[in-house]
């Protein structure tokens, strides 16, 4: 070993812990002692030779042979239960053992029956054949026993092997001590019976290599611990072997000088020895006290722990119990109460499994005895059905038993029922709605697709996970679905797109796709989650409607061609007709007068035909003249220059004034004009207007039913008018032929007569007066059946303070 290596080992050794540097000192002990003995016993039979003079003069080295072959199997033995870990070496060690205590055995079963020599030798060879004496052969009984007690399994065999160590020291240092004292002068015996000092020594280093083959149990790693009990018996131990052999050796000296006798010699040191066994005494009882203050003080503190781990075990909000290793119930807290429904005074001292049998056979027993035999804590929930109770458990095993907590989950265990049961509904409704689910995590990639989008593309799960999808996108919408997807993954933003896929047929189907993403409480992103929404018939309908808004915007071009075009004829019209009536109406008027004049005879007196015949020239040029008047009317219709001025009007008094005028035309046609006009109908409208429009609709009536009657009547109405609001209805009611239902419109038409052989006329009176009726903010209605005569309503709205009072 070069010095490198010698002060790496200095450098390991001085950073050990000082128990670790003592205990591993001491198991060099024992290969030390092992050595020590076998070379003793080996060389002191030399000294037997004839030859050697200690061997005349029986000096303390002096070793029988007998006691050289047992010393020397003792320490093979222990040389061999010290290094040998094969079960072959460890056996070849207990039989040497087993040997050399047969010869103790033997030895002193020799020295019982008075036998001193084993037989007969050569003169000066006797030394050879003695036995070894009796202490010798109790010191080998003693030491081989303890060696062969070094294997047993059992734990209290091996404490015997202490106690052989003890008894070999005693009869090693009996032996010691008789030489030391030279007790055969003191006593004047001639011969010390003990063993020699060879065999003493040997016997000492046997005990000391055996005590010290297992340092690190027992009695050896007291004697080597830092504790004080330690400490205190390496100096007891030190003082019990140094003090005698002091003091004794004083004695003899003192008595070799003459200064002291024999006795009281042998009184100091018994004096001595009891002064040390008392001051051992009261050491011992320090010790003791000392022991108990501290045992006392760690007895406090340890019931102070206890309050405290019992604290807090019952301010935690788990239930817990604690059994021990033979399952009886050492402690319960409060919520483990509640949630047994048993008091800790029931349960503590008696077993788990007798007071819950329900748990034997369950998941409680299974895991609770994994834990014990397996020393692993473990962690499980379990149902107790005599509770009906769900337990989240978790076991933590230990030396002394079993430490359980345990929870109530049964709340939470419904909920993932309920949860599974919510989850298993959606994922049927999820194959059921004909949209197409899919999820993918953060990054984007497929995860999760409902049945229906393989049933749709015919594919396979492996192939559409990830980005196999994109496979079966239209080559179109590549590229600008896989851009609006990273602009949805990178910004977060909701995703919305419409986009083609292939189907199992081959053809490609419109889809819109929608995904919003799902985040956590931190507000990252988890998944997104997403649906396919099959849009094919809408794109469809779409290419129709566009088909179709592109045709209705060509039809509202035609039309506004054909409205301008209606305009541009509607106003060459009305131009047409201003200067028809301008130029027709004054040759009429000029015709008139001088129709009057020839009627007054102011330029010559006509006779009764001639009167007659100017009178009809006046008829017809006043017909005239009323038609010229309608084509105006109804040209200012057409183009919108019919001018109204609405003015609150007492609709009965204006309906009156009109039927005073007709009055003898129809007493001349033989029909009877009935009135029901209450008083206070207001209206708002254009006085003129309505005596014009009720004027039409009594000329119609007076031509088309003659010899009947005719009723006009007003009265406000409310809720059956043209529209909303509150209406004063003017109707004129004959008792003719009616009109058939189909023809009831017709007759508002321009240039429209039903019967245009009956009556003179061209058919613009009641267009006129329908259209007067709107300009109004009203309306001209008419209700009839074929041989019950007709009722023509004209709706004018009602005043607004007469609305207010009806409402009222």
């Amino acid at each position: 070993m070069d010095v490198t290596q010698l002060s790496r080992w200095a450098s390991f050794m001085a950073r050990m812990p000082e128990t670790d540097r003592r205990t591993f000192s001491a198991a060099q002990i024992t290969p030390v002692c092992a050595i020590v003995a076998a070379a003793i016993a080996l060389v002191s039979p030399a000294y037997l030779w004839p030859e050697a003079s200690i061997a005349r003069s029986g000096g303390p080295l002096v070793m029988a042979p007998a006691t050289s072959a047992g010393v020397l199997l003792a320490a093979v033995a222990l040389i061999l239960a010290r290094f040998s870990h094969r079960q072959a070496a460890r056996w070849a060690g207990r039989v040497a053992a087993a040997m050399s205590l047969s010869l103790g055995v033997t030895t002193l079963l020799s020295h019982a029956l008075g036998r001193r020599d084993i037989g007969a030798v050569p003169a000066g060879m006797e030394a050879w054949v003695q036995w070894p004496s009796p202490t010798t052969g109790l010191g080998l009984i003693v030491i081989n026993a303890s060696l062969m007690l070094l294997g047993a399994r059992h734990r209290r065999l091996r404490t015997w092997v202490e106690v052989g160590v003890a008894l070999s020291l005693v009869v090693a240092l009996v032996s010691l001590m008789g030489h030391a004292y030279g007790a055969r002068w003191v006593s004047g015996r001639s011969n010390w019976g003990g063993a020699s000092l060879a065999t003493g020594i040997c016997f000492i280093a046997l005990a000391l290599g055996t005590f010290f083959i297992q340092p690190s149990r027992g009695l050896a790693a007291l004697y080597l611990g830092s504790s004080e009990a330690g400490r205190l018996l390496r100096r007891l131990t030190l003082a019990a072997f140094v003090g005698p052999l002091l003091l004794g050796w004083w004695v003899l000296d003192a008595y070799d000088s003459g200064l002291v006798d024999a006795a009281f010699g042998i009184a100091i040191l018994v004096v001595f020895l009891v002064v040390l066994f008392v001051s051992f005494a009261i050491r011992q009882a320090l010790v003791w006290h000392v022991a108990d203050t501290e045992r006392e003080r760690l007895f406090a503190l340890e019931r102070e722990d206890r309050e405290q781990v019992a604290s807090v075990l019952e301010s935690i909000t788990d239930a817990f119990f604690a059994v021990d290793t033979q399952w009886r119930f050492t402690y319960l807290n409060h919520e483990a109460e509640r949630l047994l429904k048993r008091s800790r005074d029931e349960l503590i001292g008696r077993s788990l499994w007798d007071e819950f049998p329900e748990a034997v056979g369950a998941g409680f027993q299974r895991e609770y005895q994994r834990a014990m035999e397996e020393r692993t804590p473990v962690e499980f929930e379990e149902f107790y059905p005599p509770l009906g109770v769900w337990f989240d458990v978790r076991a933590f095993p230990s030396d002394v038993g079993l430490s359980v907590y345990f929870r109530d989950v049964t709340t939470r265990k419904r909920a993932e029922e309920k949860l599974r049961e919510s989850e298993e509904r959606y994922r049927v409704l999820v194959d059921m709605i004909p949209q197409h689910i899919w999820t993918t995590d953060p990054e984007g990639y497929h995860t999760y697709f409902s049945r229906r989008w393989y049933e749709f593309t015919g594919a396979s799960l492996e192939y559409t996970w990830g980005e196999g999808w994109l496979h079966l996108l239209h080559p179109e919408d590549h590229e600008r679905t896989r851009a609006r997807w990273e602009h949805a993954l990178r910004t977060g933003e909701p995703y919305a797109i419409e986009y083609r896929f292939r189907g199992a047929d081959g053809h490609y189907c419109w889809f819109l796709g929608q995904a919003m993403p799902q985040r956590n409480a931190a507000g990252a992103i988890i998944r997104w989650i997403g649906t396919l929404t099959d849009i094919s018939e809408r794109k469809q309908h779409e290419q129709e409607r566009e088909l179709l808004l592109n045709s209705e915007r060509e039809a509202r071009a035609e039309a506004d061609r054909r409205r301008i075009e209606l305009e541009r004829v509607t106003e060459s019209r009305a131009r047409l007709m201003w200067g028809f009536s301008h130029d027709v109406r004054n040759p009429l008027s000029a015709a008139d007068g001088h129709s009057w004049l020839l009627e007054s005879g102011r330029i010559g007196q006509l006779n009764t035909r001639q009167c007659e015949s100017v009178q009809g020239i006046r008829r017809a040029i006043r017909t005239s003249v009323g038609l010229i008047d309608d084509l105006l009317e109804l040209a200012r219709a057409e183009s919108g220059d019919l001018h109204v001025r609405l003015v609150e009007t007492d609709v009965a008094r204006a309906a009156r004034e009109v039927v005073q005028d007709f009055q003898a035309q129809a007493m001349s046609v033989g029909v009877e004009l009935h009135l029901r006009l209450p008083k206070g109908v207001q209206a708002k409208t254009d006085p003129a207007r309505l005596r014009q429009i009720l004027a039409n609709l009594l000329s119609n009536t007076l031509k088309y039913a003659p010899y009947g009657q005719v009723t006009i009547e007003a009265q406000p109405r409310h809720d059956d008018g043209p529209g909303p609001g509150n209406w004063i209805a003017l109707s004129v009611t004959d008792t003719g032929p009616g009109i058939a239902k189909d023809k009831q419109e017709m007759i508002f038409l321009e240039y429209t007569r039903l019967d245009p052989d009956a009556q003179q006329g061209a058919g613009i009176g009641l267009a006129i007066s329908r259209r007067i009726a709107q300009r109004l903010g009203g309306d001209l209605t008419v209700e009839s059946e074929v041989g019950h005569g007709a009722r023509f309503t004209l709706w004018l709205p009602a005043c607004a303070w007469q609305s207010m009072e009806r409402e009222s």
